[in-house]
């Protein structure tokens, strides 16, 4: 799947239109990348402006979804492509379906936040007579048992912000913003998430 793939998948039949309200300014991709600096999530690799804007795909997403677009753009993978940055993470809602897709989910949270190494056992089962799946881990000698409802067709986001802040370690807080079947995932110092968080649910 592409970076930006996540911005034309459909949005759920439940979801309730937005209330029309008139357009605000845009910012820049400099203003974007300035804001997301100072709440700690800087550009990697060398990435600057000129780089993301003379990508076409780039420019145009971030002009629709101001600072979750750029998150896709903000470092270089192996290959020298843009990429995004290490502590940003997508959640696909469809693909947690299955008793394994869970911890899946958890170990990849994880690598984002850059707390791998504290992240010991994961498993994931079903509780048969709650109808629900079962997701069980210890993280920082913790050990935490989570129960998304079983569905067989998407995952239950009720239980995503839990999840991701089960994995945020010391110091760190999660702030994250669903767009249609896809949920992006950032994590920064635990005393700029709030304001991150605000950020997103006003351009989202």
């Amino acid at each position: 799947m592409g970076p930006f793939e996540i911005f034309t998948r459909g949005k759920d039949s439940s979801e309730e239109p937005p209330t029309p309200v008139p357009p605000p300014v845009r910012p820049s991709v400099g203003e974007q990348l300035g804001t997301l600096a100072r709440l700690g999530l800087e550009t990697q690799d060398g990435v600057g402006v000129q780089d993301i804007a003379d990508d076409p795909d780039a420019a145009g997403w971030i002009k629709l979804h101001p600072y979750v677009a750029i998150l896709q753009v903000m470092a270089r993978g192996e290959d020298g492509a843009l990429t995004r940055h290490p502590r940003v993470t997508t959640v696909d809602l469809d693909h947690l379906v299955g008793p394994q897709s869970y911890p899946e989910l958890v170990r990849k949270l994880a690598d984002a936040a850059g707390t791998a190494h504290l992240l010991e056992e994961v498993e994931g089962g079903v509780d048969e007579e709650r109808g629900r799946w079962v997701v069980r881990f210890t993280f920082d000698d913790l050990t935490r048992e989570i129960h998304p409802r079983r569905t067989q067709d998407r995952a239950d986001p009720v239980v995503m912000p839990e999840l991701f802040a089960a994995v945020a370690g010391a110091g760190q807080r999660p702030a994250y913003v669903r767009h249609g079947r896809s949920m992006t995932v950032a994590y920064v110092p635990a005393r700029h998430a709030g304001e991150l968080q605000r950020v997103f649910s006003r351009w989202a």
